[in-house]
């Protein structure tokens, strides 16, 4: 049996389905619309009126492609088990904030709303069911543009260099000292204060 497993897995891999790069879909449509329901949901801010405003369609794009593309490299059973979470989040809501209505077809402020009570349920399951979205969909939400700005780096990208600061002995300041890797540190002197 291992030879038979070996041989079909050298055949897949030749035929590349096993490749990481592998193009597909992890979501299906429907999914895909409950998952850019909460990703707009969860990424919401105020405008300056105190009123919500969506973000832009480039962040929910970026957010639901990234879990659309790592979920379409996910093993089968892993599909399926993210549809029927797809599935809870969008019949919920009658259940957790009585409004009898699918999750997307909620207004913007009742699925925050809706969102927020997920998340500070009793039931660590329903926290756990907004989790399976949130991060997935949060993390690359907050790897470009201005919503990396709000995060405090430096960069356009966080594959973008880095911006490193002038050299302190061009600016007239001391250099760091520098520390040999196989000598440990030295303490700084102790200051003398006269008592």
């Amino acid at each position: 049996m291992q030879e038979n497993a070996g041989e079909v897995a050298r055949e897949r891999a030749a035929r590349g389905l096993d490749r990481p790069d592998r193009p597909g879909r992890g979501l299906s449509p429907w999914a895909r619309r409950v998952a850019w329901s909460a990703a707009e949901a969860m990424l919401c801010d105020e405008d300056e009126r105190g009123e919500l405003a969506p973000p832009g369609a480039e962040v929910c794009e970026r957010a639901v492609a990234a879990l659309d593309l790592s979920l379409g490299q996910a093993s089968p059973e892993t599909r399926r088990g993210f549809a029927l979470l797809a599935a809870c989040l969008e019949l919920l809501p009658p259940f957790v904030i009585g409004a009898f209505s699918r999750m997307s077809r909620l207004p913007l402020g009742r699925r925050l709303a809706y969102l927020e009570a997920l998340e500070s349920s009793r039931s660590g399951l329903l926290a756990m069911l907004l989790v399976a979205f949130k991060v997935p969909m949060c993390i690359p939400a907050f790897e470009e543009g201005a919503e990396l700005a709000l995060t405090g780096l430096d960069r356009e990208s966080t594959a973008a260099r880095r911006r490193l600061p002038a050299l302190r002995s061009a600016a007239g300041a001391p250099a760091a000292p520098r520390v040999d890797a196989g000598e440990p540190p030295r303490a700084a002197p102790a200051a003398r204060g006269d008592a």
